[in-house]
C-alpha cells in the first residue's frame, strides 16, 4: 500500500483543497460587487471574475484527474493495494468537491449572473453614448459660441472701421473747408492790402495837395485883407472835410 507521502492522490487533494479555499475566499467579494456595482465599470469585479473563472476551470480539471485515478485504481485492484474504505473516502471527496464546484460555477456562470453582466454592459454603453452625445453637444455649443464671438468681433471691427472712415472723411472735409477759408482770407487780406496801399497813395497825394495849399495859405496869411482871410478859413474847412471823407470811405 502506498504511503501518504508517495501517493499522488494526496498531492492532488491538497491542491484541490487550496483551490477550493481560494475560491471560497474570493466568492463573497465577487458576490457583493455583482450586487452593488456596475460590473462593466468595476475593475475589481473584472479582476475577481477572471480569477474565479480561471480557478473554477483549473479545479474542474484537477477533479477530473483525481476521478480518473480513482477509476484506474478500481479497475486494477490487484496492482494498487488500496482498501475499499479509502476508495470510498476518495470518491466522497471528489463528489463533495464536485458539488461545491458546480454550485460556484452555477453562481458565476448562471443565467442571473449573465443577465446582470449584460445589463451592466448595456448601461455602460448607454452611459457612454449619453456622455458622447453630451460631449458632442458641448463641443457644438462651444463651436457656435466661438463663431458667434468671432462674428461679433468682426462686426465691431467693421463698425469701428466705418466710424474711422467717417471721421477721416469729416476730417478731410474740414481740411478742405479750412483751406477754402484760408484762400478766402488770403484774397481778402490781399484786397485789404491793396486798399491800404491805395489809401496810402491817396493820403500821400492829398498830403502833397495839403502842403501846396498850406504853402499858399502861408503866403496868403501874410496879407491883412478880411476877404482873403475868410476865403482861407473856408478852404481849410473844405480841405478838412474832404480829408475826413477820404479816410472814412
Amino acid at each position: 500500500m502506498l504511503s501518504a507521502s508517495s501517493d499522488p492522490y494526496y498531492v492532488a487533494k491538497e491542491e484541490v483543497a487550496k483551490a477550493m479555499q481560494k475560491l471560497q475566499g474570493l466568492h463573497p467579494e465577487w458576490r457583493r460587487l455583482l450586487q452593488t456595482e456596475n460590473t462593466a465599470r468595476s475593475e475589481r469585479f473584472k479582476e475577481l471574475h477572471a480569477d474565479l473563472a480561471g480557478e473554477l476551470e483549473q479545479l474542474s480539471l484537477d477533479l477530473d484527474d483525481i476521478h480518473a485515478t480513482i477509476s484506474m485504481v478500481e479497475g486494477n485492484r490487484g496492482t494498487f493495494q488500496i482498501s475499499d474504505a479509502e476508495l470510498a473516502s476518495r470518491r466522497r471527496f471528489v463528489a463533495e468537491s464536485r458539488q461545491t464546484l458546480e454550485q460556484l460555477q452555477k453562481d458565476v456562470r448562471g443565467p442571473q449572473t449573465r443577465a446582470k453582466l449584460e445589463s451592466d454592459q448595456k448601461a455602460l454603453l448607454s452611459t457612454a453614448a449619453s456622455s458622447a452625445r453630451a460631449r458632442e453637444e458641448r463641443q457644438s455649443r462651444a463651436v457656435q459660441e466661438n463663431q458667434a464671438f468671432l462674428d461679433r468681433q468682426r462686426q465691431q471691427q467693421a463698425q469701428v472701421m466705418a466710424r474711422q472712415d467717417e471721421d477721416l472723411t469729416e476730417l478731410s472735409l474740414s481740411a478742405q473747408r479750412l483751406g477754402n477759408t484760408a484762400q478766402i482770407l488770403n484774397v481778402e487780406l490781399k484786397e485789404q492790402q491793396k486798399l491800404l496801399e491805395e489809401l496810402d497813395e491817396d493820403i500821400d497825394k492829398e498830403a502833397e495837395k495839403l502842403n501846396f495849399v498850406m504853402k499858399r495859405m502861408g503866403k496868403l496869411l501874410k496879407t491883412s485883407d478880411s476877404k482873403q482871410l475868410c476865403l482861407i478859413i473856408g478852404l481849410s474847412c473844405l480841405m478838412a472835410f474832404l480829408l475826413f471823407l477820404l479816410i472814412n470811405t
